[in-house]
């Protein structure tokens, strides 16, 4: 893999987790539903050609429907995933839908359950705490996927510095990350969203989050095997 080629790959991998992040943190708004149904996501979505384009294109264009509307309609749109959110993430009913990695993982619907402790060394480990530090559960699904696209705006940040060595240590990380927690679980809250939340905008993300963590494991570790990553001398 030649320098330009990743830089590409650095870059599609910041874009994609950043939309992922901001679909799990907070309400849709216009904003984000116009980077959803962007040339410029289907793009960096199609840009690697490997088994799992077919369904990551399939899956990004089962998200992007939901608001390639005209203006009127997507406004309904985006009212109604709004309220769709709520439900499934914030309540005041019981969330059938756990967005707490540990509930997943154990079984046991407890919130700040012991194992989240390795949730939180990994961030601290890279320097970051979520905004809302002891207030919000570190394994909920906005804040891991926000922590993977921090550490992909960082490689790709340190690529370009030339600081080979930062740039392999955050791929790392990722890789590390992807491996103890995401796809540990991401498949079960997809399940769990589709099972009791079907026909939302949330149950599309949800699957294609889950089969972006396997594309990016894939990335990851090719940028790993081909030497540390550097970017071209000015």
């Amino acid at each position: 893999m030649d320098n330009e080629t990743k830089e590409l790959v650095l870059a599609n991998r910041q874009f994609v987790w950043g939309m992922i992040a901001r679909g799990f943190a907070e309400e849709p708004d216009g904003a984000f539903a116009e980077i959803v149904v962007s040339n410029h996501a289907r793009d960096e979505v199609a840009l690697v050609e490997d088994e799992t384009t077919d369904a990551l294109l399939a899956a990004y264009e089962g998200m992007a429907a939901f608001f390639a509307l005209p203006p009127a309609e997507r406004d309904a749109a985006i009212a109604e995933a709004r309220e769709a959110y709520t439900r499934i993430f914030v309540g005041p009913n019981t969330l059938a839908a756990s967005p707490w990695e540990t509930m997943h993982t154990t079984g046991k619907r407890v919130l700040f359950h012991r194992d989240i402790l390795s949730v939180r060394d990994a961030y601290r480990q890279a320097g970051f705490l979520p905004e809302r530090y002891r207030q919000v559960a570190d394994d909920a699904i906005g804040l891991e996927c926000d922590f993977m696209a921090k550490l992909a705006t960082d490689a790709l940040g340190a690529f370009q510095e030339h600081d080979a060595q930062r740039c392999q240590d955050r791929l790392l990380q990722s890789l590390t990350f992807l491996t103890d927690h995401l796809l540990r679980w991401i498949d079960s809250l997809a399940d769990a969203i589709e099972a009791h939340y079907a026909g939302t905008f949330y149950a599309a993300l949800a699957r294609f989050a889950a089969l972006w963590c396997r594309r990016d494991e894939a990335l990851v570790n090719t940028l790993l095997e081909d030497s540390c990553p550097v970017g071209p001398a000015n």
